[in-house]
């Protein structure tokens, strides 16, 4: 029998869990029940050996401009004063770089808002208590933070039109024309649905509803 997998998010984190295909008939267990279990998700029991695939779907607060340009390297981290503190040497002191993006850290990965530029440190506003610690992450200065209306949301196109109606759903609202912005929300529903749809591999089967081929 295959095996069924589902995962859920905590935090940053994903954890998977596998469906209990077992039958279990212990009259003392809260389980009991021929095909009780069956529709519990329990942590996997065996090893996964041919990997997963996850569809997920993330909208960044920012974007990289260039992965290999305006990068650099980094030494370690330490505490200042209660807030994070990346270490270096030949740090850019530009005053325009106000965010960081940070990779293959062990445990800063990310975005960070910068509080203080210097030539061997950059002070960053994330919380840190904690000891000295060297390792080699790579700090990415030319990024896009999606911070202001003249930045472009990184989206499908066909979403963008999903977006719109979205919206003008929300001023219909505020504006008490209810009529107007049910109409809006069903659009919008509908292209989340067409994209979502668009998706999905294999053969197409008919079926009725407003959204008929699945």
């Amino acid at each position: 029998m295959a095996k069924e997998y589902a995962y859920y998010i905590e935090g940053n984190k994903v954890a998977i869990v596998e469906r209990d295909t077992a039958f279990d008939n212990n009259v003392n267990s809260k389980e009991y029940g021929p095909g009780v279990s069956r529709a519990m998700w329990k942590s996997p029991k065996t090893s996964v050996t041919d990997g997963l695939e996850i569809k997920y779907a993330y909208s960044p607060k920012y974007r990289i401009n260039d992965i290999g340009d305006k990068s650099t390297s980094i030494t370690g981290y330490e505490e200042s004063d209660g807030l994070l503190k990346f270490t270096g040497s030949g740090l850019s002191t530009d005053a325009e770089i106000t965010y960081i993006v940070i990779s293959n850290s062990e445990k800063w990965n990310g975005l960070h808002k910068i509080k203080t530029l210097n030539s061997s440190y950059w002070i960053v506003e994330t919380i840190y208590n904690g000891t000295d610690v060297v390792e080699n992450p790579t700090a990415h200065t030319d990024i896009n933070v999606l911070n202001d209306e003249a930045d472009t949301i990184d989206i499908p196109s066909y979403l963008s039109k999903a977006l719109v109606y979205y919206v003008k759903a929300r001023l219909a609202e505020d504006s008490g024309q209810i009529e107007l912005k049910e109409y809006n929300m069903r659009e919008y529903k509908k292209h989340i649905e067409q994209y979502e749809s668009s998706l999905m591999k294999g053969p197409r089967i008919m079926s009725s509803g407003p959204y008929a081929i699945r």
